[in-house]
């Protein structure tokens, strides 16, 4: 799932924004021009006496809430599922329909002490999914039941009514296909024109689009705490955005407060240009240690290795990079469809989300299959992956051919990211000055998204956006202009973990949530993100088992990655 400096989810450079060509325009297209803002209707507080008082009653898993047996991990272990209403707002100020909340519970002891809420991040992950595929430790398993909640709008959790947030797959799929880095305006206005489309529908098809944010998921899992565990304080394993709805929990619910970990926490940080920079200077190093990997493997030097990278990237922009997924035949090759640049680049960073050996063997291959073959179906894969997708399902000739299979793991991150904290737009020169700073942290990543021709746009932010929708409509709540800070007033103890060598979420996000918190550190010297919620590293296992249990004194401790 994407990430980004801001929230750990959604890439700075957004997919959309990287159609949007250069690093100017990238900070853009997050908010849109200024305007007067609507009178806001009053509203007041809702009664949610009956939302708590639910009876859960936990049976059988439906069939589709199931994955394929070979990722499970349950072994001895036993599911079961039920499904919680929550209000879509948490005041009067709206007749959208409530959700139902999906949970599936993880059981392997008929005694145990108590219950582990987990969730694996996004925004747009299942927690459903982490429960089954997950390898927890037999010791947690022997004393918890581990709990995965879909958030509202996310997999099986929708609407009540039996509607659900989601975009049309078509109008999603075209926009990989654009020009990804335009020459010049007339290019840009041609993106943005088919980005619109693909906005004012999405609109039109989810009209409570604007109930997804991390405060109301925050309330929800307070629901689910009371409904599941009536009267206990809550046990929650948060990893990457899941650090996000537990900064907003502790900060909410003090008196409610269990055991906590935030696993690979997203920014905390209020200047959040300055994380975006430090998370870009983090993505320029893994870049770095791509393309190194690289020419160790091919015998030359750096230079040129990142000189193929960069002859790559051309071709792509050229339409001479070809694929499996594509809706245009590639007419010179049988069974193979033009590529595109977006796939490129964005295969490229979804390659941060797995672990370093494995990320540079696919880059290894990804970038001689496109020097020998012109053959960009590695970064295809990787890319689609990372928003969604089934990238089995995208084989095909045309797009009438594919049996394209996606989530809304995109828009969903998008959705709420934009409700969370939404930037007011920037003043030229302040565009400027941060494409100025950006190629001086990142220079390789700037050459990487920039057109060959150099043309970057400054300037009003062009076409639609989230935020534009919102603030223009005076029955949604205009987004929130400053980022929310994190603060735990329960003064309880916070397991706060991170790996020093990642991108995804720097080391320095985890330092600073550890200090406005109040939490215990544990450093994991890993490339690996969300070190926790992978369950695979002795050391880290072993902490979550003293923690969780009371059985040892946690201190702040480095732990040797795997």
């Amino acid at each position: 799932m994407p990430v980004s400096a801001v929230t750990g989810s959604v890439g700075f450079m957004l997919r959309r924004g990287a159609m949007l060509a250069s690093l100017g325009v990238f900070s853009l297209v997050l908010s849109a021009c200024a305007a007067a803002e609507p009178a806001q209707v009053a509203a007041t507080e809702r009664d949610l006496e009956d939302y708590y008082a639910q009876d859960v009653s936990w049976g059988e898993c439906e069939s589709d809430w199931l994955i394929d047996e070979e990722v499970s991990t349950l072994g001895d272990s036993e599911l079961t599922c039920t499904t919680v209403l929550v209000p879509a707002v948490y005041d009067d100020s709206s007749d959208a329909p409530d959700f139902e909340l999906a949970l599936m519970r993880r059981s392997q002891t008929d005694n145990p002490q108590g219950v582990i809420f987990i969730n694996p991040g996004g925004p747009g992950v299942s927690g459903v999914g982490q429960v089954q595929f997950s390898n927890f430790p037999d010791e947690l398993l022997g004393s918890f039941d581990i709990v995965g909640f879909d958030p509202r709008g996310v997999n099986h959790s929708s609407f009540a009514d039996g509607t659900d947030i989601r975009c049309s797959d078509v109008t999603d799929f075209i926009t990989y296909f654009e020009e990804g880095s335009p020459a010049n305006e007339a290019e840009l206005d041609e993106v943005v024109e088919v980005l619109d489309a693909h906005y004012e529908g999405c609109q039109a098809d989810n009209p409570f689009w604007w109930t997804l944010s991390t405060d109301n998921v925050a309330k929800d899992l307070d629901i689910l705490r009371e409904v599941v565990t009536p009267g206990e304080a809550l046990n929650f394993i948060g990893s990457s955005y899941g650090t996000t709805i537990a900064g907003r929990y502790v900060s909410f619910f003090p008196d409610h407060v269990g055991r906590v970990v935030f696993d690979s926490p997203t920014t905390v940080d209020t200047d959040r240009i300055e994380s975006r920079l430090e998370k870009l200077a983090a993505d320029e190093d893994k870049l770095r240690g791509f393309v190194q990997g690289y020419a160790d493997n091919q015998e030359i030097t750096f230079d040129q290795a990142w000189e193929t990278v960069m002859d790559i990237r051309q071709l792509a922009d050229d339409d001479q990079l070809y694929g499996f997924a594509g809706p245009i035949p590639a007419d010179e090759f049988p069974d193979t469809q033009i590529s595109s640049e977006s796939l490129f680049t964005r295969g490229i960073a979804a390659l941060n989300y797995i672990p370093q050996a494995e990320a540079q063997n696919y880059f290894n291959q990804g970038i001689f299959d496109a020097v020998q073959y012109r053959w960009n179906g590695t970064f295809e894969w990787f890319a689609f992956w990372l928003d969604g997708y089934d990238p089995e399902t995208l084989y095909g000739e045309t797009l009438e051919d594919k049996e394209m299979v996606r989530s809304n793991e995109y828009e969903i991150r998008v959705m709420v990211n934009t409700m969370d904290f939404s930037e007011p737009p920037m003043p030229e020169d302040e565009q400027r000055e941060l494409s100025r700073r950006a190629e001086e942290v990142a220079p390789l990543l700037t050459e990487l998204y920039s057109d060959a021709s150099g043309y970057e746009y400054f300037g009003p932010p062009k076409g639609l956006s989230w935020y534009q929708i919102a603030i223009d409509d005076p029955s949604i709540p205009d987004p929130p202009d400053e980022p929310f800070v994190p603060s735990n007033p329960s003064g309880a103890d916070l397991l706060i973990i991170g790996s020093t060598n990642e991108s995804v979420t720097p080391f320095s996000f985890a330092e600073d949530t550890a200090e406005i918190l109040g939490g215990t550190l544990i450093a994991v010297e890993s490339d690996v993100h969300a070190p926790a919620g992978n369950y695979t590293n002795e050391c880290v296992n072993r902490i979550l088992i003293d923690y969780f249990l009371g059985s040892a004194e946690i201190e702040p401790v480095t732990c040797p990655g795997v």
